[in-house]
Order: C-alpha cells, then sequence, then structure tokens
C-alpha cells in the first residue's frame, strides 16, 4: 500500500494567473474604490451642500445664509437670522491699578436680528466708538478680573449702543458680545 501512494503523480500546481492576472485584479479593485469615491462625494454634496461665498467690502470672505439655511436654524426673536457685526478695530484703553498703569484691549462684536439696527450701528460707528471707549477707561483691575466684573460691563455696553442707536433714530440691537478680552 505504501507503493501505491508512492505511484500517484502529484497534483498538478495551480496557476495564479502570473503577473497579468495580478495586475487586473488591481485595476479592478482601483476602479471600484474610485466609483466608490466620486459616488460617495456626489452624495455628501447633495446632503451636506457648501454655503454660498460673498466678498464683502472689507476683502473678507463672508457665508451667505440662505432662506432654506435660515428656516432650518438660526433664527432668531423675529424669526430673522442673527445678524453680526464686529466694531473694529478693537478698543484700547488704559486705566491706573495702584501706580500701575494697564491696559485693555476688547474686540466686540454686536448682534441684531434686524438688518437695519446693523446698518444703523456702522453708520453711527464714531459715536459708538466714542462712548464705548469712555464707558471702559473708568475701569478698576479688580472688577474686570472677575466673571460678574465682565458681564456686568457688556451689559453697560449693551445699554450704551442701545442708547446710541435711540438718539440717532436706529433699530434696536440685541445684544453686545465680547469676544476678545485682555487685561495687561
Amino acid at each position: 500500500m505504501a507503493d501505491a501512494a508512492d505511484e500517484a503523480p502529484p497534483p498538478p500546481p495551480q496557476k495564479s494567473g502570473g503577473f497579468m492576472g495580478t495586475l487586473i485584479n488591481g485595476i479592478g479593485i482601483f476602479a471600484l474604490t474610485l466609483v466608490a469615491v466620486v459616488v460617495g462625494g456626489f452624495i455628501n454634496a447633495k446632503l451636506h451642500p457648501l454655503p454660498d461665498m460673498q466678498l464683502d467690502k472689507d476683502g473678507k470672505i463672508k457665508a451667505i445664509v440662505s432662506v432654506a439655511a435660515a428656516a432650518h436654524g438660526g433664527e432668531g426673536e423675529a424669526g430673522k437670522a442673527a445678524v453680526y457685526f464686529a466694531i473694529d478695530p478693537p478698543l484700547v484703553v488704559n486705566f491706573e491699578d495702584s501706580s500701575a498703569v494697564r491696559f485693555l484691549q476688547i474686540t466686540m462684536e454686536v448682534m441684531a436680528h434686524d438688518p437695519k439696527a446693523i446698518e444703523s450701528v456702522q453708520k453711527n460707528i464714531p459715536l459708538v466708538r466714542n462712548n464705548l471707549l469712555l464707558l471702559m477707561s473708568n475701569r478698576n483691575y479688580q472688577s474686570l478680573m472677575s466673571r460678574e466684573g465682565k458681564e456686568k460691563l457688556r451689559q453697560e455696553a449693551l445699554a450704551e449702543v442701545r442708547a446710541v442707536q435711540k438718539k440717532q433714530g436706529g433699530s434696536e440691537v440685541d445684544d453686545v458680545l465680547f469676544t476678545s478680552f485682555v487685561v495687561q
């Protein structure tokens, strides 16, 4: 019996397809992957469209919010999206703290749901900046270091902007936000 097993010819080797078979398999996998990426990109673009961009007069790129996007979210009190205006350049004032001169630099943005209010703030920005600088220069260091002191200053700044708006006949702004607050 051992002789019969020795006499049986070995099975023929299976062909792997050689170089051409490997190349065709590689090209097929590459083509399927490419199609999946392209189709996935189209589906992603349909589900998550990019916002339209516009270059404003200051040379900054800003997103234009479509009516459909505003209907899904970002709506404010009056059913309109919030509009922001950055008071630029930052406000810088100096003040004394027990014989040391200190500086306060604040970057602020005005928020409103009525674009006419933002237009009014832009038109009256010299008066707004003047009143805010006078308001902020009359501070002490300790009150600016606490959260309560910063919040009180923000509320007073909002009151100043609203007072200017009322005096100049503009629409009321909703809020004033500190986007940068540096004390040295």
